[in-house]
């Protein structure tokens, strides 16, 4: 790869990873890197990746991440991901 090369980024990782951090200001779950990396995997899963192209502005990076209906989907698939891995990882305290 040449200096000046990017390396692409998949925008619903970004926009999953900030909708997580949100969903647990208001939930405790547990926030070791193993269930992180679980309910982020398992909610990837089921969405669509995005990528934009190099000549793409960036308020168009901006506008898909605050995306309120995207947002609202993560949510959802945050929450039932967060009980399973919670469920398949600690099931003492499920």
């Amino acid at each position: 790869m040449k200096g000046g090369d990017r390396v692409l980024e998949n925008h619903t990782e970004a926009l999953v990873r900030d909708v997580l951090k949100e969903y647990r200001m208001k939930e405790t779950i547990c926030e070791c890197p193993r269930c992180e990396e679980d309910i982020v995997a398992m909610v990837l899963n089921q969405l669509p990746p995005k990528y934009f192209l190099s000549d793409a502005e960036e308020g168009d990076k901006i506008a898909y991440q605050l995306n309120q209906r995207l947002r609202f989907e993560a949510l959802i698939k945050i929450t039932e991901a967060a009980n399973q891995v919670m469920e398949r990882n600690h099931p003492a305290s499920g």
